[in-house]
């Protein structure tokens, strides 16, 4: 099945997420057309003295074997890391499609990458493709493998992990790290470990909290590995506090008025539950881009198409979008000479300068989340952006990664 690929690129790809690691290198072993991709970002971040590909030719696959061609690439980069500085503390070896169709032998390549090089740490990470569909994708994967080498601690404070997304989460936008910090605790995330041995106490917490559905699996593997309590929190907006809001509805209603809102799943966790938190507080939500309901918001997906059936779902890997007709459709459907984006998929779609530029909730929980999303509302209506210089920018959300 064909799938569009919008050029919206705010989203972390494998390289943003594994870079998150202080001191790693990361190696990828794959023929040139699937490197250019992570080589881009790589250099684009500035980080291309961590990265590494292993070239694997059309006759690698048929006359040799993709093992031995592995290794022995593998080796050589490390040499010539030995070379030039000290050694990295941790090596994210990524395969690809190829090592998949051929059966490569994964337990042997890092067995004797292991016994051939034991003071560095080394990670099985996957780039393959072909896996999207069935099973955890290779984020997921990532997401997980980057904490199974972490080991149990013990630290005097009393620590909580917020882990599983990219974008930091504040005392200003998240309910969770206010109340955990008024009792207390030390929250920490990744963005806050500046060294490998800063990152290896990550097992010392008390709790681990995943707010990211692509990052559940891997925390909580993390979790119950070395038996630290874990909350799976996904930010839906049933339980607001719609009292102790009101006054932000109210001031965003008096500047939104009747422009159609569209909502991305890039921008919000979980777009189904907040399109029915603004429909049920009378703001004008004319769809949500999603390809579909997760299995977390099915039932509020179906309670919406009861309650209000004229929202619509636009898919965002549909191939139909890449028609500028098919698009300005769209736009004449919404009916207005102004659109509301929350979300960078919303603005390039609609095109509409006039969006709220953000991935992952930006870390936002509960009503200081809702807080925080609605003075970017305000501020979205007010101020245009420039869509096409916008929306390229990648890993949006991080110092470390955003660029453009």
């Amino acid at each position: 099945m064909l799938e569009f690929n919008m050029p919206v690129h705010e989203g972390w790809n494998i390289v943003h997420i594994a870079m998150q690691v202080p001191e790693c290198h990361q190696i990828y072993v794959c023929p040139e057309n699937c490197a250019r991709g992570v080589v881009m970002t790589a250099y684009e971040m500035g980080a291309q003295d961590r990265f590494s590909c292993v070239s694997v030719s059309e006759r690698d696959l048929i006359v040799d074997n993709l093992e031995t061609v592995t290794i022995d690439g593998v080796s050589n980069v490390v040499e010539e890391l030995r070379e030039g500085s000290e050694l990295p503390r941790v090596i994210f070896l990524f395969t690809v499609c190829s090592h998949r169709i051929l059966s490569c032998d994964f337990n042997y390549v890092f067995k004797t990458l292991r016994d051939k090089f034991p003071e560095i740490i080394w990670v099985h990470a996957f780039m393959d493709c072909i896996a999207q569909k069935e099973g955890p994708t290779p984020d997921m994967k990532l997401r997980k493998a980057m904490y199974e080498f972490i080991p149990k601690t013990h630290s005097d404070e009393q620590i909580v992990n917020i882990l599983g997304s990219e974008v930091t989460a504040t005392r200003e936008n998240n309910d969770l790290i206010k109340q955990y910090e008024s009792h207390g605790y030390k929250v920490r995330q990744l963005a806050d470990i500046k060294t490998f041995d800063e990152y290896m106490q990550l097992g010392n917490a008390a709790l681990n909290i995943c707010m990211l559905p692509h990052g559940d699996y891997g925390v909580r593997n993390f979790s119950e590995r070395l038996g630290i309590p874990y909350q799976y929190k996904l930010p839906y907006y049933d339980k607001i506090d719609l009292g102790w809001i009101r006054p932000e509805l109210e001031s965003a209603r008096n500047v939104i008025g009747d422009t159609p809102i569209v909502i991305d799943s890039m921008a919000v966790v979980c777009p189904y539950s907040f399109a029915e938190f603004l429909l049920d507080n009378s703001f004008n939500v004319f769809a949500v881009i999603s390809d579909g309901p997760a299995d977390y918001e099915q039932g509020i997906f179906e309670k919406l198409q009861e309650k209000y059936p004229s929202l619509i779902t636009i898919n965002p890997i549909d191939p139909v979008l890449r028609e500028e007709k098919y698009r300005e459709n769209l736009i004449k459907k919404a009916d207005s000479s102004k659109i509301l984006g929350i979300g960078p998929m919303a603005g390039w779609v609609f095109d509409t300068p006039y969006f709220v530029n953000q991935i992952e909730n930006d870390g936002a929980y509960g009503n200081l989340g809702v807080k925080a999303l609605f003075e970017k509302i305000r501020e979205a209506v007010n101020i245009p952006k420039d869509i096409e210089k916008t929306v390229v920018q990648k890993g949006l959300g991080s110092e470390r990664c955003l660029f453009g």
